[in-house]
């Protein structure tokens, strides 16, 4: 029966990935903000909805998603720890891999010119984002690979699968992005909670994305 169950949650671990994975392919289609926001939410929300119908059908629980509580000292330490370790990769380590290594971005997001629909992205769009892979990426992955793989492996591989969902926007964003994904593993693995990474990540991307850190403190990097 164990096994079972074992093999249950990969092939569930599986199918959220592959909606991640697969969802780039369809960034290379998008020639507007609109299709590209209608692509990303839609992945999301698909993945959400799939976690929510397995654990209204009892298949899962919600803590297998990570959504469990957790001390509010230790909570806030990791917050402290993973908000500043997530944007100074996301500020300096992304900027210095894409000067460093070869142009191989396929896609990226086309700049939103309508304010409210900014406002929303970066209210409803991010917390979407940070929630939607901190519990497949984190809090699932935990679920599905901890009694399968040492801890230090474990963290490896779930920081090159959240890699490997930004391929499409080239080789620098795959490898910061796997960097950033090292410690919110950690996180998940003492703590079994992804509340301090879901919040740490939506201060992370919406430092990024709000543009709150001016580009001209990186010109050093030019």
């Amino acid at each position: 029966m164990k096994g079972n169950e074992q093999d249950r949650r990969l092939i569930i671990l599986a199918v959220l990935s592959s909606v991640f994975l697969l969802n780039d392919f369809l960034f290379l289609t998008a020639k507007s903000y609109g299709m590209w926001l209608l692509i990303d939410y839609g992945s999301r929300l698909l993945a959400v909805g799939i976690a929510f119908a397995l654990v209204r059908r009892k298949i899962s629980g919600a803590a297998e998603f990570g959504l469990t509580g957790i001390p509010f000292r230790s909570g806030l330490l990791w917050l402290l720890l993973l908000t500043a370790t997530g944007i100074l990769i996301d500020q300096v380590g992304w900027r210095f891999l894409k000067q460093l290594l070869p142009l191989t971005q396929l896609a990226s997001m086309p700049k939103i010119d309508n304010s409210f629909v900014y406002i929303f992205d970066l209210t409803f769009g991010v917390a979407l984002v940070a929630a939607s892979e901190e519990a497949v990426f984190r809090g699932y992955c935990f679920t599905a690979l901890h009694d399968r793989l040492a801890p230090r492996v474990l963290v490896a591989l779930s920081a090159v699968l959240f890699g490997m969902i930004h391929w499409s926007q080239g080789l620098h964003a795959v490898l910061s992005t796997a960097l950033w994904g090292i410690l919110p593993m950690v996180s998940m693995v003492k703590t079994r909670s992804i509340i301090p990474a879901v919040i740490s990540h939506y201060i992370t991307d919406l430092v990024s994305l709000g543009g709150f850190v001016p580009e001209n403190w990186f010109s050093f990097m030019k």
